[in-house]
């Protein structure tokens, strides 16, 4: 596949301030079963927590499988400091008719509260909106999750409202909140960035 055909443009490997963003290699089983394994980290996740770290390991394999195919991007979350996985962030999908596509990420416990979570969902907004050519991103949280949310709007994402039963999982419909960010959007916060910095 030529990379202008790639929809996700090759996942290339990125870097923010504090966090390294590249694939998952079998290597990083541990890392991620470290948090996937955890009840509060996956509470509010549409997949089970992993019960084992065979579980890790297919799911690694799965994501290796989509990025190599192009039917997902997804990065796993490097902490510069220990170069240990301590998350991913992925586009779940793509609507190429609409240049739209939903994110979704998570995080272990060890790193909440810090603004990591920001910090690569905006490098990640960056990515879809310069380099895949996005015009709509989206994010959406189960209702209890409010901590999420306050994630996404402090990426710049605006709230859109409440979607009944948008999911099905562990053996229940759950409702959302959903938000979402314009290629527009995402050029005025830019510049207003850059205007601030500047002054």
């Amino acid at each position: 596949m030529e990379q202008e055909e790639q929809v996700f443009r090759g996942t290339p490997p990125m870097e923010t301030k504090r966090t390294i963003l590249r694939w998952l290699k079998p290597e990083d089983a541990e890392d991620v079963f470290a948090y996937a394994q955890s009840p509060d980290v996956t509470a509010y996740m549409s997949w089970d927590l992993h019960a084992s770290i065979r579980d890790t390991q297919v799911f690694i394999q799965q994501c290796m499988s989509d990025v190599d195919e192009d039917r997902a991007g997804i990065w796993g979350i490097v902490w510069k400091k220990t170069g240990r996985v301590i998350g991913t962030i992925r586009f779940v999908s793509v609507d190429t008719a609409n240049r739209s596509a939903p994110v979704a990420y998570v995080l272990s416990e060890v790193y909440w509260g810090q603004g990591i979570a920001t910090e690569v969902l905006e490098k990640i907004l960056e990515f879809g909106f310069d380099s895949m050519g996005l015009n709509r991103i989206e994010g959406i949280h189960m209702l209890r999750n409010e901590v999420s949310g306050r994630v996404l709007e402090k990426a710049g994402m605006r709230y859109e409202g409440l979607i009944r039963e948008k999911l099905r999982a562990k053996g229940t419909y759950w409702d959302v909140q959903q938000y979402a960010i314009l290629k527009r959007d995402w050029d005025l916060r830019r510049t207003a960035r850059v205007k601030g910095l500047r002054k």
